[in-house]
């Protein structure tokens, strides 16, 4: 059993004109590991709507795997805002709800799930080698505007497991977010809110790929295509530079459907395992002397 604590906090100050806001934290674990939640609990630091005594308020909070997928069904009736996932849902591991209005005198209703005692002892288990810290705020409609700040604290236990069950793990725990849609039990979720978050399914499984040419803007794809070699006319030279140019466009963001890549720069996203043998063009200059590496209790490496 390897136990390590994780502490994290989700302070903002954010705003949104639709009556709904939402602020999420991507929190990194160890890959090819089982972990599961040995202790969990969750501090709200700014008592976030206890005090309310003029306007209604509501706040989901959750922990899961991947981003969450609001649906279509009204989260408390009486107030807008949508529901998110359910707290039985296969892909929530924490779920909190805050309510407050003042309908006469200031009301505060506060759930958690698992509650305190459940949360206290071993409860789920998942693979997906990241979480997600996500806090919804809804209030009415139009502009809304919120000063928050929430901590959380798990007792992970993460336990090495072979690739066979690591890799089953990870393809159940993200095809059952893709099935968003499918997973309905009276809620709806439908396809245009969960276009931006895992398209993938949608487009058959596959996005568009782009060719590179031996005249591309940048002039560097005999570096990547091992042209020069064999040319007859003699062996080809790239500079650094040019080669982390063509790599900076392979790595850029895309839309949803377009492929991984540039386009313009004729830079498909594969240029990125080409240089994966050289540290020094895929990171920049190497230092001469690496410092030693330490190893803290919880499995982080503080670099001195």
């Amino acid at each position: 059993m390897t136990v390590h604590e994780i502490r994290e906090t989700l302070q903002a100050s954010a705003a949104s004109d639709d009556g709904q806001l939402i602020v999420q934290k991507k929190i990194n674990l160890q890959p090819g590991k089982r972990h599961t939640f040995m202790h969990f609990d969750f501090f709200d630091d700014n008592l976030s709507g206890a005090t309310n005594t003029s306007n209604n308020m509501k706040m989901q909070v959750y922990v899961t795997p991947y981003p969450i997928v609001l649906g279509d069904q009204i989260f408390h009736s009486g107030l807008s805002g949508d529901l998110g996932p359910l707290a039985g849902d296969d892909e929530v591991l924490f779920k909190a709800i805050r309510l407050s209005w003042a309908t006469g005198n200031a009301r505060w209703v506060n759930y958690e799930f698992p509650n305190n005692f459940l949360a206290g002892t071993e409860t789920f288990s998942w693979y997906t080698p990241h979480l997600y810290f996500t806090v919804v705020w809804q209030q009415g409609e139009g502009e809304i505007s919120r000063e928050f700040a929430m901590s959380m604290y798990a007792a992970v236990d993460s336990v090495d497991v072979d690739p066979v069950e690591y890799g089953i793990g990870i393809l159940r725990e993200h095809n059952a977010h893709n099935m968003r849609l499918l997973v309905e039990n009276g809620t709806l979720v439908t396809q245009d809110e969960i276009i931006g978050a895992m398209p993938m399914w949608q487009i058959g499984g596959i996005r568009p790929e782009i060719m590179t040419g031996t005249n591309t803007i940048l002039a560097n794809s005999n570096f990547f295509l091992s042209q020069a070699y064999s040319d007859a006319g003699g062996e080809l030279m790239s500079s650094n530079l040019d080669i982390r140019a063509d790599l900076q466009a392979a790595r850029g963001m895309v839309n949803s459907f377009d492929a991984f890549g540039s386009e313009l720069f004729e830079a498909p996203d594969w240029f990125k395992a080409i240089v994966k043998n050289f540290p020094s063009l895929e990171a920049g200059p190497q230092r001469p002397n690496f410092p030693p590496l330490l190893k803290n209790d919880n499995g982080n490496t503080e670099m001195r």
